[in-house]
């Protein structure tokens, strides 16, 4: 290719592309190292806001910019304005044709607080909506608590200037109460037709509920529906297109009903943005996880506003919201992933079961009769004996006339044995008396003997 160097202007020719001119500045060191930023981010930054390439060659200390003349004009102005902060204050030109500014009043007391520590904020809220922010040097009667404001410039496209402007509005309401939604209704703009802001004023434990745990119900709302959503103070600003703000505030209706109770779709059918998928009701519980966790992130990877409708025959309906078709689709995978997985680990469950209470369970039945024989000795087997017999008289009423015969054949057996035991007793005491008189007539004739020898 070549170039050619005019007034600070260079002119480049590609092959089969029409000519495509490049602006070219002479920066200082100081300023280079500026522009460029922390690992070349500052330079990234401006490139995404105003559209065109940036190009820092530090060795000639130039900037080449290329692109469209409004994308160079834009790239030229935030270069301008970033290198005038380094020095001092930075004087902006409301009467810009680029149409790329909103400025936003910040009272002095929150001006520290919406800038962060060492300027984190601001840079996050850059990142997150593609602009370029800075305060100005402008100062002046607001209606601020103290009286005295600051002037935020945030530079880039509407909807990115209108969230990062949502946004800072957010974090001074947080430091000044009541700041922006003092009034009896805050402004909005609702276009009928294009893009317009509406606002809903929220009750406290409705509110708490929208946001969510760090915010993250808010920004699912927001993404499912493609509009932008904040809430400043306990008012929710929801902006977009009259399609998108419609689609918010339905799925912000819906959020806050399931509160008390099942939700229902009554024009599901009519509704291009849903998608249906019946879950079985044994796997529902599986989806959704615990308190809902299993849901919520199929939710945050998707990009989609899902929930259970109610019962449907053998199933219930989950529904899957969401502006982009893509995102309801890679929802719809993952939700059946949970479900065959679901399945997978119910039929494992049975083969095992049946694995155990099928054949494995007689050897199991063994077993357990094997140890009781064991513990408790011969008892296992007479308490069996005894509960077979209980089971057979009460299956054979006959059992107890049998039973009573026997009883008396035991008794009558007793009886005799008794009567043997009397005989012997009776026996044993003829025995003693025949004894005591043999003992006495053998007295009696030694007694005899004696008189005769005196």
């Amino acid at each position: 290719r070549t170039k050619e160097r005019r007034c600070g202007v260079k002119r480049v020719w590609k092959q089969d592309t029409m000519p495509q001119e490049v602006d070219v500045l002479k920066i200082s060191n100081d300023d280079a190292a500026f522009i460029l930023g922390k690992s070349g981010r500052t330079k990234e930054k401006i490139a995404r806001v105003s559209g065109a390439e940036l190009d820092l060659f530090e060795q000639s200390l130039t900037l080449e910019i290329r692109g469209s003349e409004a994308e160079r004009r834009r790239a030229k102005k935030y270069v301008e304005c970033v290198m005038a902060q380094r020095v001092g204050p930075v004087t902006i030109d409301d009467d810009s044709e680029d149409d790329d500014l909103t400025v936003i009043q910040v009272p002095t007391e929150a001006v520290g607080f919406v800038t962060g520590s060492q300027g984190n904020f601001l840079r996050q809220v850059e990142e997150e909506w593609g602009t370029l922010m800075f305060f100005a040097d402008f100062r002046g009667r607001g209606s601020g608590r103290e009286g005295q404001t600051e002037k935020l410039a945030i530079f880039g496209p509407r909807r990115g200037r209108r969230g990062a402007q949502l946004k800072v509005m957010a974090a001074v309401e947080t430091k000044v109460p009541n700041y922006f939604t003092g009034d009896s209704k805050p402004d909005e703009d609702d276009d009928q037709d294009e893009w317009g802001t509406k606002t809903l004023v929220l009750k406290p434990d409705e509110l708490s509920y929208a946001l969510g745990k760090d915010g993250t119900t808010r920004r699912k709302l927001a993404r499912a529906s493609g509009c932008i959503m904040e809430y400043v103070g306990q008012v929710a600003f929801i902006c977009g297109t009259m399609e998108e703000r419609v689609r918010a505030r339905t799925y912000l209706k819906w959020l806050l009903k399931q509160r008390h109770g099942s939700v229902y779709v009554d024009d599901l059918k009519d509704r291009d943005d849903v998608t249906v998928v019946p879950v079985p009701r044994d796997a529902i519980g599986y989806v959704t996880g615990n308190r809902g966790q299993s849901l919520r992130m199929v939710e945050e990877e998707s990009g989609t506003f899902c929930f259970v409708e109610g019962g449907r025959g053998e199933s219930e309906q989950l529904l899957i919201f969401g502006s982009v078709r893509a995102d309801r689709e890679v929802a719809e995978r993952l939700i059946n992933n949970l479900v065959n997985e679901k399945m997978r680990e119910d039929n494992d469950r049975r083969r095992y079961d049946d694995r155990d209470y099928g054949r494995g369970g007689d050897r199991y039945d063994d077993r357990r009769r094997d140890d009781s024989r064991d513990r408790y000795g011969d008892r296992g087997d007479r308490r069996r004996e005894d509960s077979r017999d209980r089971d057979y008289r009460r299956r054979s009423p006959s059992r107890d006339r049998y039973r009573r015969d026997d009883y008396d054949d035991r008794r009558r057996g007793d009886r005799d044995y008794d009567d043997r035991g009397r005989d012997r007793d009776y026996d044993d005491r003829g025995r003693r008396d025949d004894y005591d008189d043999r003992r006495r007539d053998y007295d009696d004739r030694d007694r005899g003997g004696y008189d005769d020898r005196r």
